[in-house]
This record gives C-alpha cells, sequence and structure tokens, in this order.
C-alpha cells in the first residue's frame, strides 16, 4: 500500500509540474482561494512566471526519479 501511496504522489507531483510548466500564470491563479495567505502565496507564483516554471520543471524531475526508484509490485 505504501508503494501505491508514494506513486499517486510522484503522478501527482508530475502532473502538477507539468501544468505548471506550460501555464505558470493560469495554474497558480486557478489556486488562488482560501485564506489570505494562501491566495498571497499563489499570487506570488503568478507574478513570477520564470520562477513558477523552473521550479515545476524541478518538481517533474523529482517525480519521475521517484518514481523510477519504486519498486516493481507493491507488496516490496
Amino acid at each position: 500500500m505504501k508503494v501505491l501511496i508514494a506513486e499517486s504522489v510522484a503522478m501527482m507531483a508530475i502532473g502538477d509540474g507539468v501544468l505548471g510548466a506550460l501555464f505558470p500564470v493560469q495554474h497558480s491563479t486557478r489556486w488562488e482561494f482560501g485564506p489570505e495567505p494562501l491566495r498571497k502565496c499563489m499570487r506570488m507564483w503568478a507574478e513570477h512566471p520564470d520562477l513558477t516554471r523552473a521550479l515545476s520543471l524541478v518538481e517533474v524531475v523529482v517525480g519521475i526519479v521517484w518514481a523510477s526508484r519504486l519498486p516493481a509490485t507493491p507488496g516490496k
């Protein structure tokens, strides 16, 4: 079960990273809701699309590396 959870997190990181890299402003502003500190944080990412794009690509790489190191079966 832990492997399945880890792979799910890796998949979410990869997907989030791809969206952030391709659409940094739109992806950030879609998540601009909730308490003011969260909205402020998401506005910061939207105001710095190049930084958002770069860190999103790092997120994709980390997700891929993480997934590649998981065992082939969930029982291991």
